[in-house]
C-alpha cells in the first residue's frame, strides 16, 4: 500500500472520519433503507414473500404510502419557502438589501434551487435526511468571475456528516465528507497520472483502505473540515472589527486619522476542502466562506438512549402497509379460489347438448336447450343455477379498518370522509389545512435549511462578487432587472456596493407569487365598479390578471395616470414621488392655463391691430377720392392706368379687412366660453395648491 496514506494526516483524518460516521450512523442508514425500499414497493417480507411464491399464492402490493408522501411533497411545491434579506447594521442598507436579495433569486433561478429542494425534502418525508450543497464555479472556461451555485445531492447516502451536529439545519457542522464510488477506468481519465491502487491487495476485514478500493472501483472523496488559528480582534475608531494581522500600515491609519480603540483575543475559523483517494490529495484549497456548505434537511429526530433516531413518515406506516397489503390479497385469493357457479339439472337433462353445458362457465352462450325428462323418462324440473359462496366478510371488513388505520399513523385524511353530506368548498379546504398541521414539521424543517442556506450565500456573496460586474437579479415577480454592484463612481462613491454591510435571512412562507397574484385579483376586481379609484389604481388591477393583452391594458392606464409613474427603485420614498407627481400635474395644469391665457390676450391683441389698420384704410380711401376731384381729366387720363392699378388693391385689401371683421365676430362668440374656462381653471389651480400644503391628494379631493 502506498505509504502517503501514512505520512499525509488528511488522509488519514477523512479515513478516520469515514469510518466513525458509518459507525455512529449505521442502525439510522440501515432503517433509512428499508423504509425507501418500502415506499418504492417492495413492502413483503422476503422469507412470506418466498413461501408464497413456491405454493403459487399471490403477493398483492397495493402502495397508498407512496401516495401519502406525494400528498406531503406537493404541498410543499405549492407553498415555497422564499428568501428575505434584511439590513443589521448601520453600513447596511434597505436599498442594497433588495439588490442582494435579487442576486440570491439569481442564484436559485440559474442553479435550478427548486430541483435541489424538493429532492432532499422527498428524501427526508420518505427515509429522514436529504442534502443539496453550495459551490462556486467560473462562469467560463476564459473569466475569472465566479458565480454561486446550489447544487442537488441525488443520493443521501453519499454524504457522511457530523455526527456531532446538533443544530435543526446543520448550521454547527465541523466536517463532512461526500464520497462516491467510481470505475478505475473512469478516473485515470478524470486524473492522468494519479495512483489508481491497481497494485493494492485488500488484506482482512476491517482494513482502513478496503472500503476505499476494490479490484475495479475507487473511492473519491470531498472532505470539509475547519480549523480555527489564534488570532487578535483591534476595534478602529471609525467602528471597524479587523483582524490584527489585515491592519494596513502605520503610516496609512495616521493619515487617515484612524486609532485603534480596542483589542482582544479571538480566533479565525477556516473551512478546508480537498478532493483525495486514500492512496493521494488530488485537489486542495480553502473554502471562502465560513460555513461547511453541506445542508441537511431532517424529517424528525428522538433521542432515545442518546442515541439520535432519524426517521421519516414512512417508518410507522410499514405496518398498517403490510396488513392492509395482506388482506387484500387475502380477498383476492378467496375470490379467486372460490368455485365457479354450477348448474343443477337432472341425469339425462343434456343428453344431446353436453358441449353446450360443458363450456356454459367459459362461453356465453344465447341459449342452453335442456331436455325435460331425465335419464328414466320421467318429468325434471328446469336446470337451476347454483350461487359461489361471497368473499369473507371478515377479509373485507378487516381492510376496510386497515386502510383507517393507515390515516391515523400518516396523519393524513381524507376530508370527503370526514365530512360527509353537502358542504362547502370553504369548510372542506379548511378540513384539509387542519389534517395538513399533522405533518406541517416536515415544511419548517425545510425552511429553516433554506434559511441556511441563505445565510451560506450571504456570507459568499461580498467575496465572489467583490468586483464591478453587471448582474441579473431576480423581483419578487419573477421579473428579471440587469444592474451594476459595486460600481465606482467618478467623486469616489461605491454605487450597490455589495461588499460592506452586515445582512441577515428572513424567510417568506405561504402560497407563492402566482397564488398571490390570484388573490390580489379577487381583492380588487370590486374596484373596477367605483371609477375615481379606478383611475388611480386600474393598471395595477390589469397588472396582476392573466390573460393574452392584460399588460398591454396595463401600460396604457398606467401611461395616462400620473401616480403610477412611481419607482419603486429610486432613494426617494413613494410618498414623496407622489406628492411630486401630483405638483407635476397641478404645474401641467397651470401651464395649460397661461397659455389659455396668452392665447386670449393675443387674439385680443389682433383684433385691435385689425381695427386699426382698417381707419387707416378708411383715411386712404377718403385722400384718394379728394384727390380725384380735384385733378383734371388730362391728369385723369394720364393716371387712369395707375388709378385703377391702387383701385385694384384697395379692394383686396378692404375684403381682407371683411374677412378679418368676421373673424373679429367668431372671437367675439368664443370670448365668453374662454372666460369661463380661465375662470374654472384658476379655481381648480387655487384649490389644488392649498390641497397640496396640507398633505392631501388633490386628484382624489376634488376628481
Amino acid at each position: 500500500m502506498n505509504s502517503q496514506f501514512d505520512n499525509d494526516p488528511r488522509i488519514e483524518e477523512a479515513v478516520k472520519f469515514l469510518r466513525l460516521c458509518g459507525d455512529a450512523e449505521s442502525s439510522n442508514r440501515m432503517e433509512a433503507m428499508e423504509d425507501l425500499k418500502f415506499a418504492a414497493g417492495d413492502q413483503w417480507p422476503t422469507e412470506i414473500q418466498n413461501s408464497r411464491n413456491l405454493e403459487a399464492r399471490p403477493c398483492l402490493t397495493i402502495n397508498k404510502i407512496d401516495a401519502y408522501v406525494r400528498q406531503v411533497t406537493n404541498q410543499q411545491r405549492q407553498q415555497r419557502p422564499r428568501i428575505k434579506v434584511h439590513p443589521t447594521n448601520t453600513q447596511a442598507d434597505a436599498k442594497v438589501a433588495e439588490v442582494i436579495e435579487g442576486i440570491t433569486r439569481h442564484i436559485e433561478l440559474n442553479s435550478n434551487a427548486d430541483h435541489a429542494y424538493d429532492n432532499a425534502f422527498d428524501y427526508s418525508v420518505r427515509m429522514g435526511w436529504g442534502f443539496w450543497r453550495v459551490v462556486t464555479e467560473y462562469v467560463r472556461e476564459d473569466s475569472f468571475d465566479q458565480e454561486i451555485f446550489i447544487k442537488a445531492i441525488e443520493n443521501p447516502f453519499t454524504v457522511y456528516f457530523d455526527p456531532n451536529s446538533t443544530a435543526p439545519d446543520g448550521s454547527d457542522a465541523e466536517r463532512a465528507i461526500i464520497t462516491t464510488m467510481i470505475p478505475k477506468a473512469q478516473f485515470r481519465k478524470m486524473y492522468p497520472g494519479k495512483d489508481d491502487g491497481q497494485g493494492f491487495q485488500p488484506k482482512a476485514t476491517g482494513d482502513d483502505a478496503a472500503e476505499w478500493m476494490t479490484k475495479e472501483d475507487i473511492r473519491i472523496a470531498e472532505y470539509f473540515w475547519t480549523e480555527r488559528e489564534k488570532a487578535t480582534l483591534v476595534l478602529l475608531s471609525d467602528g471597524t472589527k479587523i483582524f490584527k494581522d489585515e491592519l494596513p500600515s502605520a503610516d496609512v491609519l495616521l493619515l487617515a486619522g484612524i486609532q485603534i480603540i480596542d483589542e482582544r483575543p479571538t480566533y479565525k475559523k477556516v473551512i478546508k476542502w480537498c478532493k483525495l483517494t486514500t492512496m493521494e490529495v488530488l485537489e486542495e484549497r480553502e473554502w471562502p466562506g465560513r460555513f461547511i456548505p453541506i445542508v441537511p434537511v431532517y424529517g424528525q429526530q428522538i433521542i432515545v438512549d442518546d442515541k439520535r433516531k432519524k426517521f421519516g413518515l414512512v417508518r410507522f406506516a410499514k405496518d398498517p402497509q403490510r396488513m392492509y397489503n395482506f388482506w387484500r390479497t387475502s380477498m383476492t385469493e378467496s375470490v379467486a379460489l372460490a368455485p365457479k357457479a354450477k348448474w343443477l339439472l337432472a341425469e339425462g337433462q343434456d343428453e344431446g347438448h353436453e358441449t353446450e353445458w360443458a363450456a356454459a362457465n367459459i362461453k356465453s352462450s344465447p341459449v342452453l336447450r335442456y331436455k325435460q325428462t331425465d335419464i328414466d323418462g320421467r318429468t325434471a324440473p328446469v336446470p337451476v343455477r347454483l350461487q359461489p359462496e361471497p368473499p369473507p366478510t371478515g377479509v373485507m371488513t378487516a381492510a376496510a379498518a386497515i386502510s383507517d388505520d393507515l390515516q391515523t399513523v400518516l396523519g393524513i385524511f381524507d376530508p370527503a370522509q370526514q365530512m360527509p353530506g353537502n358542504v362547502s368548498g370553504k369548510a372542506l379546504n379548511g378540513a384539509q389545512q387542519q389534517g395538513d398541521m399533522s405533518n406541517f414539521h416536515y415544511y419548517d424543517n425545510l425552511t429553516r435549511s433554506i434559511k441556511f442556506t441563505g445565510k451560506i450565500i450571504l456570507d459568499l456573496i461580498p467575496k465572489i462578487y467583490d468586483g464591478q460586474r453587471v448582474m441579473r437579479i431576480i423581483g419578487d415577480d419573477g421579473q428579471p432587472d440587469l444592474i451594476t454592484v459595486n460600481e465606482k463612481t467618478a467623486v469616489g462613491q461605491v454605487l450597490n456596493d455589495i461588499t460592506v454591510g452586515e445582512y441577515d435571512v428572513v424567510m417568506d412562507t405561504g402560497p407563492g407569487y402566482n397564488s398571490k397574484r390570484q388573490q390580489a385579483v379577487e381583492a380588487m376586481a370590486p374596484m373596477m365598479a367605483n371609477q375615481d379609484l379606478f383611475k388611480i389604481a386600474g393598471d395595477l388591477i390589469f397588472r396582476n390578471m392573466d390573460f393574452p393583452g392584460a399588460d398591454v391594458i396595463a401600460d396604457r392606464l398606467a401611461a395616462s395616470n400620473p401616480l403610477a409613474q412611481i419607482d419603486d427603485k429610486s432613494p426617494i420614498p413613494p410618498q414623496v414621488q407622489m406628492q411630486l407627481a401630483q405638483g407635476k400635474q397641478t404645474i401641467e395644469q397651470m401651464k395649460q392655463q397661461m397659455t389659455a391665457m396668452q392665447l386670449e390676450i393675443d387674439n385680443r391683441g389682433s383684433i385691435a391691430q385689425i381695427k386699426e389698420e382698417g381707419a387707416n384704410r378708411r383715411k386712404l380711401m377718403d385722400v384718394t377720392a379728394r384727390a380725384h376731384n380735384t385733378e383734371t381729366m388730362a391728369e385723369v387720363k394720364v393716371n387712369d392706368q395707375n388709378t385703377r392699378a391702387i383701385t385694384s388693391q384697395n379692394k383686396t385689401e378692404l375684403d381682407a379687412i371683411v374677412q378679418l371683421m368676421l373673424h373679429h365676430m367668431d372671437t367675439k362668440r368664443l370670448e365668453a366660453e374662454i372666460d369661463r374656462r380661465n375662470q374654472e381653471q384658476y379655481q381648480f389651480a387655487q384649490t389644488a395648491a392649498q390641497d397640496i400644503e396640507q398633505g392631501a391628494n388633490p386628484l382624489t379631493t376634488r376628481q
